[in-house]
């Protein structure tokens, strides 16, 4: 079986022979609780009624004026009364419907809680056992959800009948006699009584639940030919009384004690309440203060770890000096070398691919020897060759600032000795085919022009002098305006 949590107030049984005090599971105590300690109240009288409203489909203040009418009518002056559907269950269209009330007209129990108020108890609330009764039956999943049920709860002073009907209580008698025999004549005379009023259909069969009964009351009741639902109860567990006197909580339908019997009890739950909403508070304004600091303390870590970072840093750098300064380095042409190369060679050309050049011409060219080759930052590239066109330096900024530097290429081939001239002639032409062919450089020197000035008689050279080598100078290639101007999408050709 499924247990309901207890609530953390005592108990206050109030039946026709004594009030019984309990405490928060239900148990009996033999002395009352203090008068501090917050009271739940359960009624067992013979003075309770149960009444039936036909609500016609009203709304809003409408139907709440007709529902007081009509309590007012059949339980007058009674002041604790309270309804099995509460609004939350009452239908939101304007329909009729049915609403179930209960009534206990007590004047001790009136004065039994006109003395606790004014002993300052908060009070829970009021409620009848056989609402209770009809909600511990509402939490038994074996039990038939529709149809009539009759439910029989023995006591220590007698045994409390609820009626139900779809599990709304309908009907509920008080039987002060213990003995078993009695109790299963009061069953049996009280189920007729219910037919003849027409309660119950005479077709209908109520089905009777034994929730806690003395020994013998079950052989009683079969012997009238009667059938029996098994218990939901399980064999040596908690007595049932206990547990329906748990019901007894916020929760529960029927709640008979008006607001001026309960409002030190109201209040004592709204400071409960504000108590919980200012500890959520102290939490979460602890854990903001912890997430806060562990936020200062990463970025004190941060800064700490940058200037150990800065230090480290600072360190390398002086050994880097100290290096440097052992070494003999000139520190100031270093500079001036590093400046060059990111101001002036950056877009310069490939050291290794002018040699990739000479490599290849050479190979073809068995006759030919390499003299000398060099690559040169002049302000004006190739001009010191004799009948070189070289380009104009662009002009000087207005600021002063010096002109750019150009890359001149110079490389020297010599022909092997003892050839004749016309093979000397062919070779020339041929390595200025090649040097003319390369497609990222420019020629300015070129030494077949000098070459041709000398004439050929006899078959040897016009000058008897040793065989001198050919020079050539280039520049690397500019790139034309048509390819160096990005192309736009859409362009007429």
């Amino acid at each position: 079986m499924k247990h309901l949590a207890h609530a953390s107030a005592g108990l206050l049984l109030v039946q026709p022979l004594q009030a019984q005090w309990h405490d928060a599971a239900g148990h009996a105590l033999p002395q009352p609780l203090a008068p501090h300690e917050p009271l739940r109240v359960v009624v067992d009288l013979i003075e309770e009624t149960h009444v039936r409203i036909e609500v016609p489909g009203l709304m809003g203040a409408d139907r709440s004026s007709f529902i007081q009418v009509q309590l007012q009518a059949l339980l007058p002056d009674v002041a604790l009364r309270a309804t099995w559907e509460g609004p939350a269950q009452q239908p939101l269209l304007p329909k009729p419907f049915a609403l179930h009330a209960v009534g206990v007209a007590s004047n001790s129990l009136n004065d039994l809680l006109v003395r606790e108020v004014q002993h300052q108890r908060p009070v829970l609330g009021v409620w009848t056992l056989s609402y209770l009764m009809a909600r511990w039956a509402a939490r038994q999943k074996q039990l038939p959800g529709t149809g009539w049920l009759f439910l029989c709860l023995g006591l220590p002073y007698g045994m409390r009948t609820v009626l139900l009907h779809n599990r709304v209580p309908v009907f509920s008698r008080l039987l002060i006699d213990g003995h078993p025999e009695q109790q299963a004549l009061e069953i049996g005379q009280t189920l007729k009584y219910l037919v003849d009023t027409r309660v119950i259909d005479r077709l209908d069969t109520p089905a009777i639940l034994l929730m806690q009964s003395p020994p013998g009351l079950q052989e009683a009741v079969q012997a009238q030919g009667r059938s029996l639902l098994p218990s939901p109860v399980a064999p040596g567990g908690p007595g049932v009384l206990a547990e329906v006197l748990a019901m007894a909580e916020a929760g529960a339908p029927g709640q008979l004690a008006p607001i001026d019997q309960r409002r030190y009890g109201v209040a004592r739950q709204a400071r409960r309440a504000l108590h919980g909403v200012g500890g959520v508070l102290a939490l979460l304004l602890v854990a903001g203060l912890v997430l806060q600091a562990r936020t200062l303390q990463n970025r004190v870590d941060q800064a700490a770890e940058q200037l150990q970072q800065a230090r480290q840093t600072e360190r390398a750098a002086q050994d880097l000096r100290q290096k440097i300064a052992a070494s003999g380095t000139h520190v100031a042409l270093l500079r001036l070398t590093m400046q060059v190369q990111q101001n002036h060679l950056q877009d310069g050309v490939d050291l290794a691919s002018p040699l990739w050049l000479l490599g290849q011409l050479l190979q073809s060219q068995s006759q030919a020897q390499l003299q000398s080759t060099e690559l040169t930052l002049l302000p004006q590239a190739c001009a010191t060759d004799a009948g070189a066109q070289a380009p104009q330096p662009a002009p000087a900024a207005a600021t002063g600032a010096a002109p750019p530097l150009a890359t001149e290429w110079a490389f020297e081939i010599r022909p092997t000795p003892g050839m004749l001239p016309r093979e000397r002639q062919a070779l020339l032409d041929g390595l200025a085919a090649r040097v003319q062919a390369w497609p990222d450089w420019t020629v300015q020197t070129n030494p077949v022009q000098a070459e041709s000035d000398s004439a050929i008689v006899g078959g040897s050279a016009g000058t008897s002098g040793p065989l001198q080598s050919w020079r050539w100078c280039l520049v690397p290639r500019a790139p034309s305006p048509e390819a160096a101007a990005p192309r736009t999408t859409g362009a007429n050709p």
